[in-house]
């Protein structure tokens, strides 16, 4: 995968960097200096998410094999992917599962060769097995540069709850790729499923595989093309063959890869997915790093204006002990940006369980309804999808609203903060530590087209392609496969309540037998929202104390650094002032040249931020 893209974005951090990195050491600043190489990583290595979805029998893992150049996925006729799978960079293959055993989570290793026992449905049928999540990690240099490729169960005919979980899921995800073979044309669920996807999700790729097994796929790829083209959906449309891929790989045979198209397909995921998110990284890493400078460079600034005038002096270092004072105050807890997030913390968490519990609420006097209508048993069956995508699309706009909340109490504490007149400066945050340790996030299904989806990139650009956007799919590994995953779409209790009606004519049959099957499905719909409740308030909790130490840890981080700032500026101060004229005059010139060079570095991150933010799509 080339990354000619971000390469001038990445030279000039590089440069930036290295006159910043010499400067901070020279000036005793060990926390500057590993905040600033760390703002160089976050460009290398953004954490991107890229999601692969299909119906069964599809493709997907062996495409997912295909773009990592090896087999690492369990693929076979006699097998079908039934739980989710995360493939990120290692330097070794190694493989772990995290699953709930007697009702608590566990991560264990396993063998690689193993790995068809556990997220096979074969292998672990019905998930008996109780895998959450399975998460590998290969030596790949498509992941190398900090992609992440999701293999995620078939979807069984996109109504089932894997479908409406994936959309959920995709205002987290920087990129989705739907795989549908060339053996038969889009059906019309996949071509729904792809244009509601459009709305979520900034980058979404169509692939059509095995076009090695089918010679009429160019007849069969045309006829998607106008099924879209027809539907309004304008994405990316390739086609792709992963045994040419493999094949060509292990022979090195260079026509034949061109041949099984993948090139054409690592183009379009280094265009539409990798670039855009290394163009957001620049932009934060160069903002990082201005910050670091434009702090640094006023306590230089104030160095030099004492060293200047030594009748200010006294009152200089008088003022530095003021603010060192007023610092170790704003440190504590309590200072008032620290009661104000412990504060909007607390009411965000009141106002978005509040939510929950009413959309669980409204849910269930819905389904109420429809069940005292329910006459026919595929009546039932329509009634567990609408059921499953509300319930999805309800604990999305749940953890959106934290998000969104997060955001609007990290705005208000830097407004409070800049009103002490502290020369405070803020880079881009570190984003959400949602384990959201790593996918999630919201979306109202709204279907308004642009604005719906200006709305989902405004409110979730900050998690997305970070460390919260892994995990947030990780909750459809996490809570979500016990909540909206598992039971979304394997609940035995749930699909079992269809075998109540089965293709029965239930207004042909006894009255009294009705309303024992219409109170019989009323308790299990009940059941499944009380355990999607339980589970979602659950995570919902541990995340607002996520976030709420994590802000916290941000500002005392932020407020420590600008607190050593001033004492060593201080410090440097009154011994100054203890220097000859010509130790003043070299002094002098040494700041001169400081300051200067860190004016070059920030007017270097100004560029590079521009060009970043032009640069976006």
């Amino acid at each position: 995968m080339t990354d000619t893209t971000t390469q001038p974005a990445a030279a000039g951090l590089d440069a930036a960097i290295g006159q910043l990195v010499p400067l901070l050491q020279g000036l005793d600043r060990p926390d500057l200096v590993e905040r600033a190489t760390a703002a160089s990583a976050r460009l290398r290595r953004p954490s991107t998410v890229i999601c692969v979805v299909g119906e069964f029998k599809q493709g997907k893992s062996s495409l997912v094999n295909g773009l990592l150049g090896q087999q690492v996925c369990p693929v076979d006729d006699d097998l079908a992917t039934a739980a989710i799978t995360l493939l990120r960079y290692g330097d070794e293959l190694a493989a772990a599962v995290r699953r709930r055993v007697d009702g608590q989570q566990v991560t264990e290793r396993i063998a690689v060769d193993d790995l068809d026992s556990w997220v096979t449905e074969a292998g672990n049928p019905g998930n008996e097995r109780g895998v959450e999540r399975v998460e590998i990690a290969v030596p790949s240099a498509m992941l190398r540069q900090g992609l992440v490729v999701v293999d995620t169960p078939g979807m069984g005919g996109l109504g089932a709850g894997h479908a409406a979980a994936t959309l959920s899921f995709l205002p987290f995800a920087d990129g989705l790729v739907l795989t549908s073979d060339a053996s038969a044309e889009l059906s019309a669920p996949e071509i729904d499923f792809l244009r509601r996807a459009t709305e979520l999700c900034p980058t979404v790729l169509f692939v059509q595989t095995k076009i090695d097994l089918y010679p009429a796929w160019q007849r069969i790829f045309d006829i998607n093309k106008g099924h879209l083209e027809r539907s309004g959906v304008r994405i990316p449309m390739v086609v792709a063959s992963s045994a040419l891929r493999l094949e060509a790989l292990d022979r090195k045979d260079r026509s034949l890869n061109e041949l099984s198209h993948f090139p054409e397909l690592v183009a379009a995921i280094d265009q539409g997915v990798v670039a855009p998110a290394k163009a957001t990284a620049a932009e934060r890493s160069a903002g990082d790093v201005r910050a670091i400078a434009g702090m640094v460079r006023s306590g230089l600034a104030e160095e030099r204006r004492l060293l200047s005038d030594p009748e200010a002096m006294r009152e200089g270092l008088a003022e530095f002990e003021r603010l060192k004072q007023r610092l170790e105050h704003l440190r504590g807890p309590a200072a008032r940006w620290n009661v104000v997030v412990g504060d909007r913390v607390g009411d965000l968490s009141s106002s978005a369980m509040h939510r929950f519990r009413g959309a669980m609420r409204t849910i269930s006097r819905s389904m109420d309804d429809q069940i005292e209508k329910l006459s026919k048993g595929d009546q039932w069956d329509d009634m567990t999808r609408e059921l499953q995508t509300l319930v999805a699309e309800e604990v999305t706009k749940a953890f959106i609203s934290v998000e969104e909340g997060r955001l609007a109490i990290r705005a208000e504490v830097i407004e409070l903060l800049q009103e002490e007149d502290l020369s405070f400066a803020v880079g881009e945050g570190r984003g959400t530590a949602i384990d959201v340790s790593e996918f999630w996030q919201t979306k109202s299904i709204d279907e308004q087209g642009s604005k719906a989806k200006q709305v989902f990139q405004s409110s979730v650009a900050g998690i997305r392609g970070a460390q919260g956007g892994i995990y947030m799919f990780g909750m459809l590994g996490s809570f979500l496969p016990a909540a909206a995953t598992v039971l979304i779409a394997s609940n035995p209790v749930l699909l079992g309540a269809g075998a109540l009606f089965g293709g029965m004519q239930l207004l042909d049959d006894r009255k009294r037998k009705v309303t024992a099957r219409r109170q019989g499905a009323r308790a299990q719909v009940r059941q499944f929202l009380d355990d999607v409740q339980f589970e979602v308030t659950d995570e919902l909790t541990s995340l607002l104390r996520d976030v709420q130490r994590d802000l916290r840890d941000e500002f005392t981080e932020r407020l420590g650094e600008l607190q050593r700032t001033y004492t060593d500026a201080a410090k440097r101060a009154q011994e100054d002032a203890q220097r000859s004229q010509t130790d003043r005059s070299e002094r002098l010139a040494q700041l001169g040249g400081q300051i200067q060079a860190l004016a070059a570095v920030d007017a270097a991150m100004a560029e590079m931020a521009t060009g970043s933010a032009g640069a976006k799509p």
